[in-house]
């Protein structure tokens, strides 16, 4: 019984690990196409092998005499991205914005989850003044 639920545990942690990869993979290749890279498909035996020799999922700089040109390998759709100097620089702008982005919401989340904790205790009623107590003059 033990063993059955570990299973389901660590299936379901497995599962949840490579949505997470996968929607990385896929935030990854939406930057560098609006960041200008060139889909390049691997659609010859030559361009297929040359794309399985490269580290796959990576952005990897690579030098051809001067140019320096940056790619990435998708082997599962058998395509890769290809960009000058000026599509990184693009892509890492376009990833700090989000970055950026991503912080702004959450920081927000956060206030939102504090401002609703202080309406817990709404359910007292407003607050009462309670008045200074007043001294009266001896006679």
């Amino acid at each position: 019984m033990r063993a059955l639920v570990f299973s389901i545990i660590v299936a379901f942690s497995l599962g949840g690990c490579a949505s997470i990869e996968l929607a990385r993979r896929e935030n990854t290749q939406n930057l560098l196409s609006a960041a200008g890279f060139e889909i390049i498909p691997a659609n010859s035996p030559e361009r297929q092998s040359s794309l399985l020799a490269l580290i796959p999922f990576t952005i990897v700089r690579n030098l051809n005499g001067d140019e320096v040109r940056y790619v990435y390998a998708d082997p599962e759709q058998t395509i890769l991205y290809s960009g000058n100097q000026e599509a990184y620089a693009k892509y890492q702008q376009f990833r700090l914005q989000q970055q950026i982005a991503n912080a702004n919401i959450q920081a927000a989340q956060l206030n939102m989850n504090a401002a609703h904790q202080w309406n817990d205790w709404a359910c007292w009623g407003p607050p009462v003044m309670i008045p200074q107590p007043q001294k009266f003059p001896n006679h």
